[in-house]
């Protein structure tokens, strides 16, 4: 078996240099740019079919860049070559490639291939498991790429950041990123690309156990890599699909996708898909009872993953080898690969959490202060950012006003109308300046406490009074963004912009935002959806209406109760339903729920304040929608609020 596959491998080695050699003379007539863009286009195409041509092609290329002093041809040719060494596992060459590429691309300030350059480099250090460094890298190229509207390029960073959340567990994230990149390769027409993204969406799938979801995906990958004549993804779909029969018990199947999967990996040397395959091999071999077998195949893949710098493979290697030991009841030297994986998992995981802080910095880049500043310029800072708010809640006053008054001015009974309007107004504006001025009252009085008595407070007791000065900020801000909304919506500047959304995710987002409020709680989120329903819908009034209800649920909600939000489909639209086991309501409270003129403040379980402000726009936003809205409660038993929506 070995001999068939050094002749093979020599064989295509020997065809794909007699091909090379074939382009290079049909080319030779040529100008010298076009020439080296030929010869990295062959680089490309061959990067995971036949790597060893695909090098000495972007050589050539790189000679030729060389020779007509073309910096931006010498940096695409080098990005391109450290692609190849990274598919064949030396990350060291790569990374050395990729950093001559970024440098001649600085110099003769080529966006493109800068930007480029720092995805690949990113790419390396989230395979040696180096996450902080990998997201920041690759959020640099991912905002060179969306300034210049490189959809391309905004594909190649997304991946990476969707494998990144993968390799963390957050596989909500990783999905959407992956969703992402699927659309934008979908919309450049990239047919490669498009089956790379489904190719890891179907292992996202079998990740958290959906086995059928997971080879739907890779049925329909397997047929696209097929048709691009990608052997390395044919390689790691047939891997996949392997992994799935294992999982389902069908060893039979699993075995022979599994050797299918190692002859084509170790045809293009595709290292990565030799250990897994070797290691699945094993396992397979060991559940068969063939212990010797699997012990050639076990020693096979941990002489290649040591020659090896990418993490991951590291980590699965020593955990399958743990299961490997456990099988043969040799727990002595489980313990010792459980031992290996767990210090690298560690490892890797403290950079996971530096990684989310980066992440957090470069996307937010309008909120990096300087941490070294004191708590006494931090007030400052902060006493600068109420004024600023309380600018914008005089205007939104005026504009209410404007509305309010503009809107029955007209009318025959004008004076009977403004007359209610007047109290209306009044009654509203003494809510919301109410609920205003009771988290400015906390925010002023912590800051003054912590000027005037900074030295004797203890570090934990600084804590507490910035995190209640955040809580109130934030409190306010919820409050202000309500109003925001409400008063572009009355005066027609809210767009309603709807697209196809996956449901399930926009639900999601809204519970991962209201986490901290329910687990302060100890209230139990639960969400009833299919994953993949989907609504043509606006995204940003949908994530309100969800933000709203369900925030609201947790404010009426006992501590240790539950909120469960349950979407039930039907011919023509869904019915989607936010349940609490809370205070309750009577029918006299329901019926002032929706209505402006006698809008009242409730407060939550805690002491929670709200105007009800919240539910209004709710209101508003499903009949934007064709969609309805009602309750179901009784005190004492909780209240559902049952809203529609087509699709």
């Amino acid at each position: 078996m070995k001999l068939l596959i050094l002749f093979l491998i020599q064989a295509s080695f020997l065809f794909a240099q007699a091909d090379l050699d074939s382009l290079m003379k049909s080319i030779s007539g040529k100008p010298d740019s076009a020439r080296a863009r030929i010869l990295n286009d062959y680089a490309w195409t061959n990067r995971s079919k036949d790597p060893h041509a695909a090098l000495k092609s972007g050589e050539e290329a790189l000679k030729i860049g060389r020779a007509i002093n073309n910096k931006s041809l010498q940096a695409k040719s080098l990005n391109l070559m450290g692609v190849v060494y990274r598919n064949l596992g030396n990350y060291d060459k790569s990374i050395n490639v990729y950093r001559n590429a970024l440098r001649l691309a600085e110099e003769v300030k080529d966006s493109i291939q800068i930007a480029y350059s720092y995805n690949n480099i990113g790419g390396i250090y989230r395979l040696e498991g180096n996450n902080a460094l990998a997201l920041e890298y690759i959020l640099k190229a991912l905002n060179v790429f969306e300034k210049l509207g490189n959809k391309e390029g905004m594909s190649f960073c997304t991946i990476n950041i969707g494998l990144i959340y993968r390799r963390q567990g957050n596989y909500i994230k990783a999905m959407g990123y992956l969703n992402y990149t699927l659309r934008l390769r979908e919309e450049i027409k990239d047919r490669p690309g498009r089956a790379l993204a489904l190719n890891l969406i179907a292992e996202v799938h079998f990740d958290i156990g959906e086995m059928n979801a997971a080879l739907k995906y890779y049925y329909e990958v397997e047929k696209e890599y097929e048709a691009v004549d990608d052997k390395k993804g044919l390689a790691a779909t047939w891997g996949g699909i392997a992994g799935v029969f294992y999982k389902q018990k069908d060893f039979s199947k699993a075995l022979e996708y599994r050797k299918k999967s190692l002859e084509l990996s170790t045809r293009i040397n595709y290292l990565e898909g030799q250990v897994h395959n070797h290691i699945n091999l094993g396992l397979i071999y060991a559940q068969l009872g063939n212990f010797k077998q699997a012990d050639v195949e076990f020693a096979e893949a941990l002489k290649i993953a040591n020659n090896m710098k990418e993490i991951y493979v590291q980590i699965d290697t020593y955990k399958s080898f743990a299961k490997y030991n456990e099988l043969k009841n040799n727990f002595k030297e489980a313990l010792y690969y459980y031992k290996r994986h767990a210090s690298l998992k560690d490892s890797v995981m403290k950079q996971e959490n530096v990684a989310l802080l980066a992440e957090m910095e470069s996307v937010y880049k309008a909120e990096r202060t300087e941490k070294e500043n004191s708590v006494l310029s931090k007030d400052i800072e902060l006493k600068e950012k109420q004024r600023n708010y309380l600018i914008i809640i005089v205007l939104l006053i005026l504009i209410m006003v404007i509305i309010i008054y503009s809107r029955y001015y007209s009318k025959k009974v004008a004076n009977k109308k403004l007359e209610e309007l007047n109290e209306m107004k009044d009654a509203f504006f003494r809510l919301i300046a109410h609920d205003l001025k009771t988290p400015f009252n906390a925010i002023f009085g912590y800051t003054e406490i912590l000027k005037e008595d900074f030295p004797q407070l203890t570090d934990k007791e600084k804590l507490k009074f910035i995190d209640s000065i955040g809580n109130a900020a934030k409190q306010n801000y919820q409050l202000l963004e309500n109003l925001l909304m409400w008063s572009q919506s009355h005066t027609g500047r809210l767009e309603y912009n709807p697209l196809q959304i996956n449901l399930k995710l926009n639900i999601l987002e809204s519970k991962e935002l209201l986490m901290p409020s329910a687990k302060n709680k100890n209230i139990d989120l639960k969400i009833d959806c299919d994953d993949n329903l989907t609504l043509f819908a606006d995204q940003q009034m949908l994530t309100t209406i969800f933000r709203n209800l369900i925030s609201n649920a947790i404010k009426f909600t006992y501590p240790g109760g539950t909120v469960t939000i349950k979407v039930t489909e039907e011919p023509t639209g869904v019915n989607i339903s936010v349940m609490d086991t809370g205070v309750g309501m009577n029918e006299e409270t329901i019926r002032k729920l929706f209505k402006l003129n006698e809008i009242t403040t409730h407060n939550g379980t805690e002491g929670e304040k709200g105007t009800g402000l919240g539910l209004i726009l709710c209101k508003e936003f499903i009949q934007l929608h064709k969609g309805r809205i009602w309750i179901e409660s009784e005190p004492g038993k909780g209240s559902k609020f049952i809203f529609t929506l087509p699709k």
